[in-house]
């Protein structure tokens, strides 16, 4: 094994890249405990998808992980530590490091030293001790002579998987190990390389790209990390703030920099725990789901990762089941030079795929959705055909087939077969969204001891009977008993035919596994999705029969809403309007009447007609749109007063991302600015805004609020603000600022950030102009025979003249009196006129005279609801006016 600064990773004096996966200890519905068989299988799956090597996170495996790894030929990066001195958790390692580092560390090399698959050790991941201060240093010194100790030969280098290596601390303790291992930071590899070229330089944690097998968020080009259903987008659309712009951005990184040894994905496999971005059950970096699953994303990686020429490959994504007319992103993936896309036998075009110098990696069309079948085609450069693959529509589940990965296991208590559960309908097409509830029934020499379908929102038990198929798919995982025999598998769901297999257990060789009892299975559990006896909403296909597009001349859209299957459990739908990107949109609105609705549109623009179900749960599973165009209407202005996310903003500069819960991410490295214009204050207006914020740290974060675009002529800043609170992971807190000037009528907000920080969104606090403190120039209207404006005053007032201060809204309590700062020579009579739908009423104060500026208050007879008040001065008066408020 030689790693070389300038030219890479040798394996045997050749020259490869490490196509590596980081991976977590779970097995999914096995839990932590470990099993040769499962992780076996998955090796096998990461080997198929073009993976050579593996990075332990962020633990010593298991033993028999590096045995399987020799065995299998895959390399790896064996893990330490997590924490160092400085903890993560409140009862992380960080207790024990002290006391216990040299033993561990002695445990762990002498155990893996001599495997053939180590080729490096890594004393820690994102440790905090290297970024703060010398300490660092002096462990990182430490620990590599706690590795040298053991392994005095040097069979394996020694390495750091680290996050901070932007800044110097970091830097100096690589540059004690040499060994470089980079977290999300590709930007950094060839100014890094340049300025230490005895470094070797390597994506020790890479990609984090998020995604829900079988779930599509469209449409591709706008980022779209959370939406309300909990998943995240298969098209390759959902990126985290930290993480790579894309799946291609990770393989082009590598690509681009042949003095890097490679990279290791976050992750191989979905695991338990880290739910980013949402607070769900199970992690969405994988590229295999929990329940070991393809997602769209392992034929990514498989076409980067693998050879046409030997094993040629193709892959279409999304299924093909959608609304008729809506816009569908079609993507296809494949190792060959030259693609092809058909629909119902006609060309949709041709892609040429160019892998060593293009940006674009995979074949990208938008397609109406219609009925039929689409293919696609893998051409080697001679134009010969050498993989092709098939979606097709589908109609309601009709059968359930089952699909084991062997027939036969072996009587040892520990031997497993894993048991695909997928759905077809009348005509035997897979059907690809199905989500039917099953119950799995095994009897004979074999036991059930898991079921998981890879949905992170999925609370039904691993560890029951029944579930619903996740996306057309649901795993069995049969175990061995000690006992040889048949064992029988059946699978019933309501409403289908049922399917059984047999599978054979075969006698374990003499004395195997003695100490295992082998009696543990899945058990009767409650159902938390829906109900037992149910039969799930499938599809919710959105129907208009006038289009879609919304003019001046119409309005007004009727859609309706058909559900498959007819006979499902659950028929209540909701319907929303929302943008591209799943906001609720401010240019429309949908009336509904169960299954039917109506949308009125309130300016230009497009948006999306959704339509979703619960299915029976308490939170959305299944989310239908339509987009939507209206035109001639004129613009449709935000309302500050009710929450509008930050994901909603028309303006940006720097880079920005998407954020939690439909925010935004600001960046780290450089100035962000993004901004909202159009909004309608109204004539009261407002001057204090709440804006939600997860920070990173307990640090002060200072940013700008401007009223225009910020630095631009006419522009005005609002504030210099900062957030500061203790930083809960993944959660926003809201903070309250007061700006500078009330913002009124058609105006603008803008944001400027230089740290990285989410940013929800904003809502103004809805002011009553009736009950704040009115300026007098403030006035609407302002009309009569003689007055001065003075600065902040209007004075000298005389003879008829009127101060108007319209839409003053009492509320239902009302006003009762009235304070207001005046000064005069003489004696005044005020009458305040209230003009209202329903009449005007006139009530008189008598103002004494005063030699300056006092506050007085005076009693009326009580008003209430929307009202507008004029101040009237009539002949004889002379009054200098300030400022009045109604109490």
């Amino acid at each position: 094994i030689t790693l070389d600064p300038d030219k890479g990773f040798f394996l045997n004096g050749q020259s490869m890249k490490l196509n590596g996966v980081c991976e977590h200890h779970d097995l999914g519905a096995l839990g932590a405990a470990f099993n040769v068989t499962a992780l076996k299988r998955r090796f096998s799956l990461l080997k198929e998808m073009g993976v050579n090597a593996v990075r332990t996170a962020h633990n010593m495996p298991a033993p028999e992980l590096m045995d399987l790894a020799d065995e299998m030929g895959l390399l790896v990066i064996s893990e330490a530590f997590d924490m160092w001195e400085r903890s993560k958790t409140t009862y992380d390692y960080a207790r024990f490091f002290r006391q216990w580092a040299h033993k561990d560390v002695k445990s762990w090399v002498m155990r893996d030293r001599n495997h053939p698959s180590l080729i490096m050790w890594s004393i820690g991941n994102e440790i905090y001790d290297t970024h703060a201060d010398e300490r660092g240093q002096e462990i990182t010194q430490m620990l590599k002579n706690y590795v040298r100790e053991f392994d005095p030969k040097e069979n394996a280098a020694i390495t750091i998987g680290s996050n901070y290596m932007a800044w110097e601390n970091a830097q100096k303790c690589t540059d004690i190990l040499k060994i470089a291992g980079y977290n999300y930071a590709e930007h950094l590899y060839h100014k890094h390389h340049k300025e230490h070229p005895d470094w070797v330089i390597f994506g020790s944690e890479t990609s984090s790209v998020v995604q829900s097998r079988g779930v599509y968020h469209f449409p591709y080009e706008k980022s779209i990390l959370t939406d309300e259903d909990e998943q995240c987008s298969s098209l390759g659309n959902s990126r985290v703030s930290w993480g790579a712009k894309s799946q291609e951005a990770c393989i082009i990184a590598e690509r681009d920099a042949l003095f890097s040894l490679g990279q290791f994905l976050w992750t191989g496999f979905d695991y338990i725990g880290e739910p980013t971005p949402y607070h769900t059950k199970n992690s969405y970096f994988g590229q295999l789901d929990t329940a070991t699953f393809k997602k769209d994303s392992f034929y990514f990686y498989q076409a980067a990762w693998t050879d046409y020429k030997t094993n040629p490959m193709i892959h279409i994504y999304p299924y093909w089941d959608f609304n008729k007319g809506q816009i569908i992103d079609v993507r296809v993936c494949s190792n060959a030079p030259h693609i092809e896309l058909l629909l119902n036998g006609e060309s949709m075009g041709t892609y040429d795929i160019d892998t060593k110098h293009g940006n674009q990696l995979v074949g990208w069309w938008k397609i109406p959705y219609q009925e039929g079948e689409l293919k696609a085609i893998a051409y080697d450069e001679a134009g010969n055909i050498i993989a092709a693959d098939v979606k097709k529509s589908f109609k309601d589940a009709k059968s359930i087939c089952l699909n084991p990965d062997k027939d036969k296991l072996i009587a040892d208590g520990l031997d497993l077969i894993f048991v695909e559960i997928t759905a077809e309908d009348e005509d035997g097409n897979k059907v690809e969204n199905a989500n039917n509830r099953v119950q799995v029934s095994v009897s004979g020499a074999g036991r059930l001891i898991g079921l998981d379908n890879g949905d992170s929102t999925d609370y039904d038990q691993y560890k029951g009977f029944s579930r619903r198929l996740f996306n057309g798919k649901l795993m069995a995982i049969i175990a061995a008993t000690k006992q040889p025999g048949e064992i029988i598998v059946e699978v019933t769901s309501k409403g289908l035919n049922s399917s059984t297999i047999k599978l054979e257990s075969i006698p374990a060789a003499e004395g195997v596994n003695k100490a295992i009892a082998a009696n543990t299975s899945n058990k009767e559990m409650p159902c938390n999705m829906g109900v037992a006896d149910e039969i799930p909403l499938r599809k919710i296909e959105i129907i208009t029969h006038s289009g879609q597009v919304i003019e001046p001349t119409m309005k007004e859209l009727s859609v309706e809403a058909k559900l498959y299957p007819q006979n499902t459990s659950y028929k209540e739908v909701e319907w929303t309007v929302v943008n591209d990107i799943g906001i609720k949109s401010n240019i429309a609105r949908v009336d509904s009447n169960g299954l039917k609705a109506t949308v009125t549109a309130f300016g230009d623009g497009e948006f999306r007609i959704r339509c979703s179900s619960k299915n029976g749960t308490e939170k959305t599973k299944l989310i239908s749109e339509l987009e939507i165009k209206a035109t001639g209407l004129g613009v449709a202005y935000i309302n500050p007063y009710e929450f509008v996310s930050a994901g909603l903003h028309d303006y940006s500069k720097g880079e920005i991302g998407s954020g939690n819960e439909q925010g935004v991410t600001t960046s780290r490295e450089e100035e962000v600015q993004f901004g909202f214009s159009s909004i309608d204050f109204g004539t009261e207006g407002s001057d204090t805004i709440t804006i939600p914020i997860f920070a990173f740290t307990n640090e002060k974060y200072p940013f700008q609020i401007w009223e225009g675009i910020p630095g631009e002529e006419g522009s005005l800043l609002l504030a210099d603000a900062i957030y500061q609170k203790e930083s809960k992971w993944n959660v926003y807190q809201e903070e309250t600022y007061k700006l500078s000037k009330k913002l009124r009528d058609i105006s603008s907000i803008y944001f400027v950030f230089h740290e990285k920080v989410h940013v929800k969104g904003f809502v103004f606090e809805k002011q009553s102009r009736a009950f704040e403190k009115n300026l007098s120039i403030n006035c609407d209207n302002i009309y009569g025979d003689s007055y001065q404006i003075k600065g902040d005053r209007i004075e000298g007032i005389g003879n008829n003249v009127s101060l108007e201060f319209n839409n003053m809204d009492f509320g239902d309590n009302g006003a009762s009196k009235i304070i207001i700062s005046g000064r005069s020579s003489i004696d005044n009579t005020i009458h305040i006129r209230f003009k209202s739908h329903d009449g005007e009423i006139n009530q008189l104060i008598e103002f004494d005279s005063v030699d300056e500026y006092t506050e007085k208050v005076f009693d009326l007879d009580k008003v209430t609801g929307s009202q507008d008040v004029t101040f009237l001065f009539l002949p004889g008066s002379n009054f200098d006016f300030a400022w009045f408020r109604f109490e």
